[in-house]
């Protein structure tokens, strides 16, 4: 049986900060409709139950579609930024694998094969993605040039570098490899962002139609892209371990996309 904070021998003062922490961890609108109630269900759990706690609440990141509203226009712009982040995440997680490790052997990580779960992948995401109306296009524009114009300048930066016919030492060369993650994870993130933050009005958020046709040919094309990852590492060639890991991450971006589709089916029907 759980014992409460209170009388677990840890200090309170600790427990609160604790515990506020946790609740800061649930979705905004979790938090805007039952804040006190997940107040009163973190101190329940006590700090036995935190581990448990915390899987739960990243399970509730990858369900945008079942958060609270009265709107299924603001459902559907959730899930649409979820596509956003998976394929995103995706798409860098199979890259880094690709040129950062021996995991798929170069032939094969130079095929068609690769391109083409890529270019399914993207199709997904247009078809997913929430599409400016006409009088929003120039301030919406505006928004995420300012955003990605830093890690845009950053990632040109590193291309002129290495396209320079001289000598660097070993140090620097990773540090530009660096550099060049650094600038593709930025501007993910801020179109992530950008998406995330932008206001319905602005947007033609996907009817629910194309927002599943979109989510079906994202995950089809992640795992895709997991599964010729995954299988050379499977059979034992190149490096096991990354091939493994990334190959197992992109399938799970691909699941969680998949239950998506059926967390919108769920919520039209309740």
């Amino acid at each position: 049986m759980t014992t409460p904070p209170a009388n677990s021998g840890t200090p309170g003062r600790a427990w609160r900060r604790v515990a506020r922490f946790l609740v800061r961890l649930y979705p905004r609108p979790f938090r805007e409709r039952w804040g006190t109630d997940l107040a009163g269900e973190v101190d329940r759990v006590g700090w036995r139950g935190t581990p448990g706690l915390v899987w739960a609440v990243a399970g509730m990141w990858l369900h945008p579609a079942i958060w609270p509203t009265d709107s299924m226009v603001e459902r559907r712009r959730r899930v649409a930024a979820l596509a956003v982040v998976v394929t995103a995440a995706g798409w860098l997680t199979a890259h880094a694998v690709l040129e950062l490790t021996g995991a798929v052997p170069r032939p094969l990580a130079r095929s068609w094969i690769l391109t083409a779960f890529d270019t399914v992948t993207f199709a997904g995401f247009l078809l997913a993605f929430p599409l400016p109306r006409l009088r929003s296009l120039v301030p919406l524009t505006r928004i995420a040039v300012r955003r990605v114009a830093v890690p845009v300048a950053l990632g040109a930066g590193v291309v002129f570098a290495v396209h320079r016919d001289f000598a660097v030492p070993a140090v620097v060369k990773l540090g530009v490899v660096a550099l060049w993650w650094l600038a593709l994870m930025l501007v993910a993130g801020q179109v992530v962002r950008t998406v995330a933050d932008v206001d319905l009005a602005a947007v033609a958020v996907p009817s629910s139609w194309r927002l599943r046709l979109g989510l079906w040919t994202t995950a089809a094309g992640l795992a895709g892209s997991g599964l010729t990852i995954l299988m050379p590492s499977l059979i034992g060639s190149g490096d096991r371990l990354a091939g493994v890991l990334g190959g197992l991450t992109i399938l799970t971006l691909a699941a969680a996309v998949n239950g998506t589709v059926r967390d919108l089916a769920e919520v039209r029907t309740a």
